[in-house]
């Protein structure tokens, strides 16, 4: 890791996933700057009916804003709030659960096998936070399960609820509060149904009116759900069958088989560790219901798990499968290294064997001073024309991205903290008919879409090497 300066806050380019670190972090540094970003967050000159956060909405950004309050705005917030949350997950796990050190360092080799959910601690996306959560509901579950608390229940729910509120599909973990406490606490099983669907209904509230629409081929299909709301029960049948025998093709042919022949894909790792550890998880399962161990996490885990995969190739895209596998991935292991008291020599080998296949260090941060030389002009240039002329309306604060421009997302760093950023696609830049309502604009040198912004009058505000930002000709004047 080698930073921008001596301190642990100043800059760090990620390069590991994609463009959505640098999304999170701007928005996160703008709540920490200014309580919301005064800026819009959207793709393609949209915004959300309320609020100025993006597709992921403002939950999950001030979520972060929490830890975020001890580390202070900058390139490197998110980094150092992944950090903070991965630590309360593991204790809280372990105080949960109640594992030994043995068992702890088993896990923490475990997690070295799998790479993937390790890997993302030290970028700057928001798997973290979900990782948090399984660990905060599997200790919390242990912890229930041994003798009930009302602390470790409301710790339960809390973490049940905020992952839902983030993540429609993992509201299927408040099956742990709701089964685990069917029997014997059944009031209290009832108020984790209740909450369960305050929660859902609270993630419907937010994605519709806080959050910003995505790309209309943002890689989520829901075209069986509108079949069936028409009544057309038939065709979405058939269009969900046919839809997934699609993904799986080219699950299979872009990244499982190059991955087994020696040309490793993130999502063809992901979904082979997926199938090692269902094994696993399975043969340990029926070993321990034979001889009456407990079961109750293992088959929680391995339920969610099926109804997971089958809600992703049913409606998503196979491209992003790799970052839920992940959260699945973490879920086994960590139910196994509970669990399973005397079978890590089981379970462990497997993950040994798949860590020549999973590890892949040279995706990790690293640092450009190149980039970071432009990234400081760009800056620069942004705070001064900000103050010279601060207006009260958001599109003054935003900046256009021409996406797939070929200028590098990592340049978005440059953004001043409370400024937004619109991702729009470079030919909805290029296409003349389309407006652009953000005050400035990004794009590469050469371009449509720089053609098309000096053919409307726009003026350029700075230019590097790798891109120019352009000011939108009215405010000039």
């Amino acid at each position: 890791m080698i930073y921008h300066d001596s301190d642990l806050w100043h800059y760090w380019m990620p390069i590991s996933i994609t463009d959505d670190e640098v999304m999170y972090n701007r928005q996160l540094v703008g709540v920490l700057a200014e309580g919301q970003p005064h800026g819009y967050f959207g793709y393609n000159e949209t915004h959300a009916a309320v609020g100025h956060f993006s597709v992921w909405g403002p939950v999950l950004i001030y979520l972060y804003a929490l830890p975020g309050l001890l580390v202070g705005a900058g390139v490197n917030t998110m980094l150092w709030c992944n950090v903070l949350f991965a630590l309360f997950g593991w204790t809280v796990f372990v105080v949960g659960t109640r594992i030994s050190w043995k068992k702890q360092l088993a896990f923490a080799v475990g997690l070295l096998c799998l790479w993937f959910p390790l890997r993302q601690v030290y970028t700057g996306m928001t798997e973290v936070f979900q990782y948090t959560c399984i660990l905060v509901i599997l200790g919390s579950a242990a912890a229930l399960q041994r003798n009930f608390s009302v602390k470790w229940y409301l710790l339960l729910v809390a973490a049940c609820a905020m992952t839902t509120l983030t993540r429609a599909y993992t509201g299927l973990f408040w099956l742990f509060p709701i089964l685990l406490l069917w029997k014997k606490r059944r009031p209290w099983a009832a108020a984790s149904v209740g909450l369960a669907a305050a929660s859902m209904l609270g993630y419907l509230a937010i994605s519709k009116f806080f959050c910003s629409p995505y790309f209309s081929d943002g890689g989520v299909d829901y075209s069986a759900s509108k079949l069936v709301l028409q009544g057309k029960i038939g065709q979405a049948v058939m269009y969900e069958i046919q839809y997934i025998a699609k993904e799986l093709s080219t699950l299979w042919e872009l990244y499982v088989r190059p991955t087994l022949t020696g040309n490793p894909q993130d999502q063809g790792r992901a979904i082979l560790t997926t199938a090692a550890l269902v094994g696993v998880t399975i043969l340990c399962l029926v070993l321990d219901a034979r001889k009456k161990r407990a079961v109750f996490c293992k088959a929680m885990a391995l339920f969610c798990v099926a109804a997971s995969l089958a809600l992703l190739f049913s409606v998503y895209d196979v491209g992003t499968l790799h970052r839920h596998c992940a959260m699945l991935n973490l879920l086994l292991l960590a139910v196994l290294v509970y669990e399973e008291r005397w079978r890590t020599a089981l379970y462990l080998p497997v993950l040994l064997v798949l860590l020549p296949m999973n590890f892949n260090p040279g995706n990790l941060p690293t640092y450009r001073p190149d980039i970071d030389e432009q990234i400081q002009m760009v800056r620069t240039a942004l705070v001064q024309d900000q103050e010279s002329d601060r207006s009260s309306d958001p599109w003054d604060s935003t900046l256009a991205y021409a996406y797939a421009d070929g200028v590098f997302h990592g340049f978005l760093y440059s953004v001043p903290e409370g400024m937004g950023i619109q991702f729009d696609r470079n030919t909805y830049i290029a296409d003349e008919t389309q407006p652009i309502r953000s005050r400035y604009a990004m794009v590469n040198h050469g371009t449509d879409a720089e053609a098309r912004l000096l053919a409307d009058g726009w003026q350029e505000l700075v230019s590097t090497e790798a891109l120019v930002v352009y000011e939108r000709p009215e405010v000039q004047q």
